[in-house]
């Protein structure tokens, strides 16, 4: 089976479950280096990214066309879990990741491959992937024990015990005068379930089409808000 063919059942399996988030916000996140300047972000508030900045004044409603980069596997960070991710799968995730940011902003806008008038420029790179572990995704959930233990972990650190979690950076920009419009830094981490968990990265596909789909909420927003933003 090729890369094509697993990438589109996983969408469809994933589209299919829209509505019903697996996953949810972490409690923190470290800068992997991707976006490069951090001085601008600040921490975000109730429904946004973990960090997050919005250049005031933009005018939002004259961009109608996006242009979506290859997304980026950020994963030479020192002791990141991008290291322990095999190439093969790596690629499907970022393929996946693409595939869910077009699907959600083509929704919206017109989706180009260069730089242009009324055009923004979208650059994503996955920073953090780890897998969940099917088998103990359910022995854990079913005795009492192990949910415990993990409930203690969810309550020290933000995340819970043998679930996928995934980190995201990115920046919208002018894609004709580079100028940096709009930037976030999050993390998400799966939800402790019995059933839904049918392969080991559904929380990090998860956390994917939810940026995906708050991305395109938010660019809605901010057209839609008075005055400057």
């Amino acid at each position: 089976m090729n890369r094509a063919t697993v990438l589109m059942g996983m969408l469809a399996v994933a589209l299919g479950a829209i509505g019903c988030p697996a996953t949810y916000q972490a409690r923190s996140v470290k800068p992997s280096g991707f976006l490069g300047d951090y001085s601008q972000l600040r921490p975000g508030k109730e429904g946004e990214a973990l960090l997050v900045y919005v250049r005031p004044g933009v005018e939002w409603t004259k961009y109608d066309k996006i242009w979506l980069e290859p997304v980026t596997v950020w994963g030479d960070v020192k002791g990141g879990l991008l290291q322990s991710v095999p190439k093969d799968e790596a690629q499907v995730l970022a393929d996946y990741l693409d595939a869910s940011l077009r699907n959600s902003l083509s929704k919206d806008y017109k989706l180009v491959d260069k730089a242009g008038p009324g055009t923004l420029r979208l650059r994503v790179a996955i920073t953090e992937a780890e897998g969940s572990s099917v088998p103990l995704d359910l022995v854990s959930t079913v005795i009492p024990q192990m949910r415990a233990l993990s409930a203690v972990k969810r309550i020290a650190t933000g995340t819970a015990a043998f679930v996928g979690k995934a980190g995201i950076e990115g920046e919208i920009e002018d894609s004709i005068t580079n100028q940096r419009l709009a930037a976030a830094v999050d993390r998400r981490v799966g939800q402790k379930r019995l059933q839904g968990v049918t392969n080991t990265w559904d929380d990090v596909q998860g956390a994917f089409d939810y940026w995906s789909e708050r991305v395109r909420a938010r660019l809605a927003e901010l057209r839609a808000a008075r005055g400057p933003t």
